[in-house]
């Protein structure tokens, strides 16, 4: 690994030549280019020394120019790109991230009512990162989720990604890195198929930090080693080998730790001479090497490289290395016995924590402030904040064990997505090969049939009857390998159906629960836990078979409604009742067969609707040879909740039903749309509810081989 990474670096070097060359090419262009192509020309090399030969004096410098000869042509859009280069330069390069709030803010009034739906995407873009980097995550996503509204509508690949990416970023900064991975794993299949390097680069990146955060640096390191060969010079500024490093550090892989810690010292050396731009991202460390040095005791050295960079730090609000280096003085001085002013730096840190609601500085400020109160001899301010210490630590080890959990699944998920893609390449290869067997077998019986009548005029009737008969076997032969062969493919369209129904459950159960954890009510976050602990048992154990016992999957949609009534703070009542011959009889059914209509029920009719009184009612009965379900809610209707969802989420696609229908029919053994009945209930010619109705066959289920 180390000999391909020095190679990269080595081939660095070559896209730094090019780039140069470029950007004299667009130097000695400009003089012949007037009014709009002159500003396209300077925003070009505005961009050039903003993501490729990085400086951030030359950047603003051709921004500038290009904005202020944009005005006068009264070219839009080229004001626009030139305020974005100006916003990135002083957020990304220089850590001035108000300034690219108001410079992305700018763009956003100045094409307001302009048809420029992708130059919108990417202010939103920059906003997003912008407000995100300040703490400000919930604006940051909304930022985030209009930028790919504008994509979307300009039906612009690049831009979706990029959109999508900023939502990851927001995620994966408040520390609900499952949501990070679903976006961020979206987007770098976007800019691995669009060969956008920085998109997959920066997606990868972030997956790989998300993994290092819940405590998984093997995983980490998986995604790190693929970012590296997208990794372009502007990316490479960033602290994403510190990142490995940390992540080797905790692995115990110590020479692995100082050489990519150099590496990282080695890019700001050669991948930008702007001194601005250095200082910035020196001080994007994590702070381990650090903790060797006081260690150490060589406190005066930690002192001489942190103390030059609060300055700038509290000017710029950079919050994550200003609390790092907060932390570092407050140790130091905790070293050297200076408790009044390790307890000042102690406090910052205290109240910057709080201001950004960032729970993991927050639990490091309390846990200094009661040592050194500790050390003042004031055991009553010590014991109070070694309390708050003490809460938090517990709060962020329950926490983090359920963002590991959630990001696993998430992870698991997209694994299962590839694995059946794979299976369904492989047995479409399988059925290519039976096709060609079948095309040479038909080739044969062919050229058997023509000898047949060349020899008709000499053999017998017996001699003909014999070849019919032959031609008949294999006819037969070849039939019971396609049954064979459609069986399979049913067994495994059933095993998908499963993998892509169970995870439905579990995200909303493990969000109910992270959201309990972080707004401070542990009581329910138990009861939450326990029931749905519960409930992922009976649904593994019901995953492992075609059918169950149909109390044993009665009993799993209880607490199924028990869980969702809960996490909804009972908005909704429901009853749940069966024939006494289903309870007491020894029927099956396929596993979770009716709970896509519950949800749907629940969530799209029930929930929407703005009154108190939601009622959801499920009965089953017997009739003749089938299960009848009946699942009636008296929410919005279908119509609303498909207004609403166009609304709110336009490019949502689901699929419970239709994967439901199939089950059914798979089961069933025959495809009668009957046998799943949806219809719209009305009161007064209004909208009354939804009822569904549901057969099952309960004398032949399908069982695959």
């Amino acid at each position: 690994m180390r000999a391909s990474l020095t190679m990269l670096f080595l081939m660095l070097t070559i896209p730094v030549w090019s780039q140069t060359a470029r950007i004299d090419r667009l130097r000695q262009a400009l003089p012949e280019l007037e009014g709009r192509a002159r500003v396209d020309g300077l925003n070009a090399l505005g961009r050039e020394f903003t993501f490729y030969y990085v400086h951030a004096d030359s950047a603003l410098k051709y921004a500038r120019l290009a904005y202020r000869q944009a005005v006068p042509n009264a070219y839009l859009r080229g004001q626009a790109v030139a305020l974005l280069t100006q916003g990135d330069v002083a957020g990304r390069l220089l850590a001035d991230f108000k300034l690219m709030v108001h410079r992305s803010e700018q763009v956003i009034a100045l094409l307001k009512n302009q048809n420029e739906p992708v130059t919108l995407s990417k202010a939103y873009y920059l906003l997003a990162i912008a407000l995100g980097s300040q703490g400000q995550y919930e604006q940051g996503l909304r930022a985030a989720l209009n930028a790919r509204q504008y994509a979307l509508a300009a039906r612009d690949r690049a831009a979706l990604g990029w959109a999508i990416q900023a939502a990851g970023y927001q995620y994966c900064k408040r520390g609900q890195y499952w949501k990070g991975f679903e976006n961020l794993i979206q987007s770098q299949k976007i800019g691995k198929e669009i060969k956008d390097s920085a998109l997959t680069a920066v997606s990868l990146a972030f997956i790989g930090r998300s993994f290092n955060r819940v405590g998984d640096p093997q995983k980490a390191l998986a995604y790190y080693y693929q970012f590296l060969p997208y990794a372009t010079p502007f990316l490479l500024l960033f602290p994403q080998l510190e990142d490995m490093a940390y992540a080797h550090l905790q692995l115990r892989n110590y020479d692995s730790v100082l050489y990519y810690q150099q590496k990282h010292q080695h890019n700001l050396a050669i991948l930008t001479t702007d001194e601005a731009v250095r200082k910035k991202f020196r001080a994007y460390v994590w702070g381990f090497s650090v903790e060797v040095q006081l260690a150490r005791h060589q406190y005066d050295q930690v002192l001489a490289d942190v103390l030059p960079l609060m300055d700038n730090l509290r000017r710029k609000r950079d919050v994550m290395p200003l609390m790092q280096s907060l932390l570092t003085l407050a140790k130091v001085y905790e070293g050297k016995q200076n408790y009044p002013t390790a307890m000042r730096y102690a406090r910052e840190l205290r109240q910057t924590a709080l201001q950004t609601a960032n729970q993991q500085y927050l639990k490091d400020a309390n846990g200094l402030m009661a040592t050194l109160f500790e050390q003042v001899k004031r055991p009553d301010s010590a014991y109070g904040y070694f309390k708050q210490y003490t809460a938090l630590n517990d709060s962020l080890a329950a926490l983090q064990f359920a963002q590991r959990t959630a990001l696993y699944l998430a992870a698991s998920q997209a694994e299962n997505r590839i694995r059946l893609l794979k299976q369904d390449k492989a047995l479409k290869e399988q059925q290519l090969v039976v096709k060609q067997q079948e095309l040479q077998r038909q080739s044969q019986s062919t050229n058997m049939l023509a000898g047949g009548l060349l020899g008709l005029l000499v053999c017998s009737l017996l001699v003909f009857r014999t070849m019919t008969l032959k031609r008949k076997n294999e006819v037969l032969r070849h039939e019971q390998a396609q049954s064979s062969l459609k069986r399979k493919a049913l067994e495994l369209e059933m095993q998908a159906l499963r993998t892509q129904m169970n995870p439905h459950f579990i995200f909303n159960c493990l969000s109910a629960i992270d959201n309990l954890i972080q707004t401070g009510q542990p009581d329910k976050a138990t009861t939450y836990l326990a029931r749905f602990a519960k409930l992922i048992r009976l649904v593994l154990d019901s995953s492992k078979n075609n059918l169950v016992h149909f109390q044993k999957d009665f009993d799993t949609l209880r607490l199924y409604l028990e869980l969702e009534q809960f996490r909804c703070n009972h908005k909704f009542s429901y009853s749940l009742t069966a024939a006494p011959e289903l309870i007491a009889g020894d029927y099956q059914v396929p596993p979770l067969i009716i709970q896509p209509f519950v949800e749907n029920a629940i969530h799209h009719g029930l929930l929407n609707k703005p009154d108190n009184c939601r009622q959801l009612d499920i009965a089953a009965w017997l009739k003749d040879e089938y299960i009848i379900y009946s699942v009636i809610d008296n929410g919005i209707g279908r119509a609303q909740a498909a207004r609403l969802k166009e609304l709110n989420r336009p490019e949502h696609q689901s699929y419970g039903i239709q994967i439901t229908r199939e089950r059914i029919q798979l089961h069933n053994r025959h495809h009668r749309l009957a046998d799943v009945q949806i219809s719209d209930l009305e009161e007064d010619g209004r909208p009354a509810g939804t009822k569904a109705v549901v057969r099952i066959n309960s004398a032949e289920p399908y069982m695959p081989c």
